[in-house]
């Protein structure tokens, strides 16, 4: 069928990133399969947030760089 060879839309994710002075809601474009850690350097080329500083919490669980999304 034709709608096989559609490439499936990429989900993405609402993220709020916070620090110290001031707060933004983003959206990024993930993969089930991505890590934590590849986040962590897509919001530092993205926005310039050092992977050091970031945490990230999905749920109410902090999050390792090992984690994957889905």
């Amino acid at each position: 069928s034709p709608h096989s060879q559609c490439p499936s839309p990429i989900p993405s994710m609402a993220v709020g990133v916070e620090d110290a002075t001031s707060s933004a809601n983003i959206t990024l474009r993930v993969r089930p399969h991505i890590t934590i850690g590849t986040l962590k350097e897509q919001v530092f080329q993205e926005l310039g947030f050092h992977p050091r500083v970031q945490r990230w919490i999905i749920g109410q669980c902090l999050c390792s760089d090992g984690r994957s999304v889905g």
